[in-house]
């Protein structure tokens, strides 16, 4: 992650799908399984944003399936 996408509690779409390695369409379904909501950029609204948190649970989660432990 970059400095700059350490420092905010908010991230674009498409940085959550580069930092997960999906799809957009699996970002969204993911969002969907979690029943997280993507919020509006309110300075441009055609940006839709996850909190970090989610997306870093997300990781946490998939981690712990990889090694063998129910997430």
């Amino acid at each position: 992650m970059t400095s700059d996408i350490q420092k905010r509690e908010t991230l674009t779409l498409t940085e959550a799908q580069e930092l997960l390695g999906v799809s957009r369409s699996t970002l969204w379904r993911i969002l969907k399984t979690y029943q997280f909501q993507a919020l509006t950029d309110v300075l441009d609204t055609r940006v839709k944003l996850v909190r970090k948190a989610d997306i870093e649970r997300v990781l946490a989660d998939a981690e712990k399936v990889r090694r063998g432990i129910a997430a």
